[in-house]
């Protein structure tokens, strides 16, 4: 009999892991978890937006089916990044419904069925998922960590990867900035290097900067891919994590690059966004207020990311502790690295079912080698702090054993 559905989708149907079993069971009997990896902003009690907007207001009446969006909306964007130093048109924004539903439309406009993307590894598994829905194969870079100076880019696997048979089909590049769950930015040198392999490579440059404003120290070298000119180039953000509001349901696109490039793109992603039109009319309509609440949320937030990465160094580094926090530069993950005791998903186990610790291990993200798990910045630094300290517990007593 002829299957009804598509190969693309077969992911729906893949059953979940032993470990993703065991939380659900947990849960269905009301078991209380403690999610030390909580990436849901609205779930940890963060300031919120005074007002976000209301559906009375007479000019959420009125639909103007606008391909890129709201033209005041995206001029109210270019504004926002203009005070941050980051230059981009209003001409040269699209507004979708998520950074999700960016990556399907780039998808779209850069890819044909079995062409490929360069993705990071480590990094988040909703690329593939991503890519999988629109028929385009993904190929993994690495990032390094070195003891002394953190994760670096490996330039070289890049070539090696693009030498291969698949690499000949790769249309884009994806860089996360910073990296998702490392934390780190990309580095000068390597923001050269990658630039220079697009443009003799002739390669589009992704890059995804939802957690760019979130440095654990200012001082950090971090340089935005908004306005680059030198490839085609899309960066990608949202009010997701600039103002802790996935509910919004607000993302954007913005193009630069050669001219003649941006131009054909614009057109294409144009077609693309108008048979969509997702991004809703009110909150386009509040951006412009939304965006002036975005600093009191960011500060809020900073303070707290820095304040749960000391916590986790402080309680997991003591002197004669197992464990290492991993050197992290921005974003709202602390990578733990711990005794490779057991396999990562019983330890992930036994801390759900000893601990009520829910925590993502390293292999969520392709992380290969020893055991690590992903410790939120964002919770409460109380949880923080806890959380932690009930986590080297666990270790402490299987190393007794």
């Amino acid at each position: 009999m002829r299957d009804l559905f598509s190969k693309r989708s077969i992911a729906g149907e893949v059953e979940p892991n032993e470990l993703a079993r065991l939380r659900e069971r947990l849960s269905a009997v009301g078991w209380p978890l403690k999610d030390l990896s909580q990436s849901n902003p609205t779930q940890v009690g963060l300031v919120r937006a005074a007002a976000l907007f209301s559906l009375d207001s007479p000019e959420n009446s009125i639909y103007n089916p606008e391909p890129r969006g709201l033209l005041r909306a995206r001029a109210a964007l270019s504004e926002h990044f203009a005070h941050k130093h980051r230059n981009i048109s209003p001409d040269n924004l699209f507004l979708c419904a998520s950074t999700s539903e960016g990556y399907s439309w780039l998808f779209k406009l850069l890819c044909d069925a079995g062409d490929a993307v360069l993705i990071p590894k480590p990094g988040y598994p909703l690329f593939e998922h991503l890519a999988a829905l629109e028929e385009v194969h993904t190929l993994a870079y690495p990032l390094e960590y070195a003891h002394a100076s953190g994760w670096h880019i490996d330039v070289a696997a890049m070539e090696a990867t693009l030498a291969s048979e698949l690499g000949k089909r790769v249309k884009a590049l994806i860089v996360i900035n910073p990296n998702n769950p490392t934390g780190s930015y990309v580095r000068k040198k390597e923001r050269e290097a990658i630039l220079e392999l697009c443009e003799r490579r002739g390669l589009a440059l992704v890059a995804d900067e939802v957690f760019f404003d979130f440095p654990l120290d200012e001082a950090v070298e971090r340089h935005s891919f908004i306005g680059e000119e030198r490839v085609l180039t899309f960066v990608l953000d949202g009010l997701s994590k600039r103002l802790g509001m996935p509910q919004m349901k607000l993302g954007w696109i913005a193009v630069s690059g050669p001219s003649r490039e941006v131009a054909r793109a614009k057109k294409r992603l144009e077609l693309i966004a108008d048979t969509f039109l997702s991004a809703g009319t009110p909150v386009m309509n509040a951006l412009s207020s939304l965006l002036a609440q975005e600093s009191v949320f960011v500060d809020s937030l900073l303070g707290r990311i820095r304040e749960n990465y000391s916590i986790y160094r402080s309680i997991l580094e003591e002197p004669g502790s197992p464990h290492r926090v991993l050197a992290c530069q921005g974003g709202w993950t602390a990578l733990i690295e711990s005794p490779a005791i057991l396999e990562e998903e019983k330890i992930a186990a036994l801390l759900l079912q000893q601990k009520s610790i829910a925590a993502q291990p390293g292999f969520f993200f392709d992380i290969e080698r020893g055991v690590h798990f992903a410790f939120s910045l964002i919770i409460p630094p109380q949880w923080a702090s806890a959380w932690s300290r009930e986590y080297r517990e666990l270790f402490d007593a299987l190393l007794a054993q």
